[in-house]
């Protein structure tokens, strides 16, 4: 087996055909976090493209467990949100909880697709666009740097 410093002399005297490939893994790379982004935050988007706002009060908060891929699990209090529209009320539960619960009947802004009212969410102006805005960010990014890099190659 290669020692560390046999290795980082064999990536540094390859440097030139390293780099010519290297637009491949951050095309590959960067695909993957926009089609994660997309995954990830195609409601979102929709809802702060096309969704309307409304006052809102949380009625309530479900407790809701989720277990860690090393099998620990933690517990987050999801709220329960309720709004009128249309002439009649409507419950969701919002996608981003806490570790206790808050108060009830506490005011809030709602962002809700007015064809489907269900689909909806808290609206906070920053975390709207959290996590899936930043990873669509780098992974157009990294598309970029690839695209570039792939052209350079061609030279």
């Amino acid at each position: 087996m290669a020692s560390a410093e046999e290795l980082v002399t064999r990536l540094t005297s390859n440097r030139q055909k390293l780099l010519r490939y290297a637009w491949i893994l951050q095309l590959l790379t960067g695909l993957f976090l926009l089609g994660l982004s997309y995954h990830i935050g195609k409601e979102h988007f929709h809802l702060l493209r096309e969704g309307q706002r409304a006052p809102g009060r949380i009625i309530g908060y479900q407790q809701k467990n989720f277990r860690g891929s090393s099998g620990s699990s933690s517990t987050a209090f999801m709220p329960i949100v309720e709004f009128h529209t249309n002439d009649r009320f409507i419950q969701f539960q919002d996608w981003m909880g806490s570790n206790s619960t808050g108060a009830r009947n506490e005011s809030v802004m709602v962002l809700y697709d007015p064809a489907n009212p269900s689909v909806a969410m808290i609206d906070r102006p920053v975390w709207n666009w959290i996590p899936w805005a930043p990873t669509f960010a780098v992974g157009l990014f990294l598309v970029l740097v690839g695209i570039k890099g792939a052209f350079r190659s061609l030279d």
